[in-house]
């Protein structure tokens, strides 16, 4: 079987859109499906990855590290030379419209994960000014628009199967496939004492925050929180992205900034050893369709302090493996307060929870809906 990844956004850029592709395209190779990635140009040889199909880009102003591809479009030409059996389109911006035009021309059937709510960031990014309720109803619109060209579309979570039926998207085949995680590299016994050195936090209590540094994300809430725990307990930010001036900016203004630390960018081999080093991991967003970093952090044997919102509350459970608070800063203070608290029981049951996003899991149940859109797909040219 050969699969070609149509995606929004790919290396440099780092987000969890790329970290659920890099996972999902190592583990289809590992078991023998033949995969090819195209993706927008970054512009640069050095950032240039060989094997990807490229899309001539422009760097995307309003949210730097993202790039746009440019017309005209080449994406039927691209997807007839590499033959895939099916597209698995990544995100709904213009690379995913690429990719589902170019496969409905070519009777190729479509695969669409949808990672990301992006009524929820316009306000953020977009380049003209909308109002919010305005915006939202757009962004809605045109999925559903774009959706009508797709086959099936991967859910990573109960609750974003919901929102999106709620939404109005009509596609009849949406299943619950969360990215996995490999607990045999997520694991408590990885030493992270380098990370407590390296920072010089031997007797810190660690909230960790690992995540790219945007404003969706929320990550202004951690540090508010802060002012109101213990003066031994410090936030590790750990990543990068474009709030990260203005949550120094808010540390300082709050006398904080010894207490909040911005590690930045941490490379692969040291994603492990910052959640072995840390006490809790901390999740203020509120628009996350899965979090991966938090099941990779519960594997890693972490209770998870986050907000009581969409995907998060499906495998967070107040008490159990963790603590749900609400979008209060006080209740956030409360909440980890009783996170840096977590017994082994709970540190337990938080490892436990990560074992159901196991690799045997998905790749039993993505093969079958593969193996769904392409009979599917026969079916209708059969019938012609």
């Amino acid at each position: 079987m050969k699969i070609a990844i149509v995606t929004d956004s790919y290396h440099p850029t780092r987000d969890g859109v790329v970290a659920s592709i890099d996972t999902v395209n190592g583990i289809l190779r590992d078991h023998g499906v033949e995969t090819d990635i195209v993706a927008p140009d970054p512009g640069n040889d050095d950032e240039r990855i060989e094997g990807v199909h490229y899309f001539r880009s422009v760097s995307f102003k309003s949210y730097p590290g993202y790039f746009i591809p440019i017309y005209p479009s080449h994406s039927k030409r691209v997807l007839r030379d590499i033959s895939p059996d099916v597209v698995h389109i990544q995100g709904v911006a213009v690379m995913a419209l690429k990719g589902i035009v170019a496969a409905h021309k070519l009777g190729i059937p479509v695969v669409m994960t949808f990672h990301t709510m992006v009524g929820d960031t316009v306000k953020y990014y977009s380049p003209i000014r909308i109002p919010p309720r305005l915006a939202d109803k757009l962004v809605w619109k045109y999925i559903g628009y774009l959706t009508r060209w797709v086959d099936a579309i991967v859910a990573p979570s109960e609750s974003t199967k919901r929102e999106l039926i709620e939404r109005g998207v009509k596609v009849s085949d949406i299943r619950v496939i969360p990215t996995p995680i490999d607990g045999n590299r997520f694991r408590p016994d990885v030493d992270g004492s380098v990370i407590r050195e390296r920072f010089g936090l031997q007797d810190k209590r660690i909230v960790l925050s690992l995540c790219r540094v945007s404003f969706e994300k929320n990550i202004d809430m951690l540090v508010r929180a802060m002012k109101g725990l213990d003066d031994d307990v410090v936030l590790l930010i750990v990543g990068k992205g474009p709030a990260t001036d203005s949550l120094r900016a808010l540390s300082e203004e709050l006398n904080i900034s010894d207490r909040v630390i911005f590690a930045g960018f941490a490379p692969d081999e040291e994603v492990v050893m910052y959640y072995t080093a840390s006490d809790v991991f901390a999740v203020a967003s509120r628009f996350e369709t899965q979090c991966l970093s938090a099941i990779e952090a519960m594997s890693c044997g972490l209770p998870v302090v986050c907000a009581r919102a969409r995907a998060l509350e499906d495998y967070v459970v107040d008490g159990q493996n963790g603590y749900l608070f609400d979008d209060d800063v006080d209740d956030c203070i409360e909440k980890l307060r009783l996170g840096l608290k977590a017994d082994d029981v709970m540190r337990s049951k938080a490892k436990e929870t990560a074992s159901d996003f196991s690799v045997p899991r998905f790749m039993e149940r993505m093969s079958s809906l593969y193996d769904d859109v392409i009979a599917a797909k026969k079916g209708e040219k059969d019938d012609r």
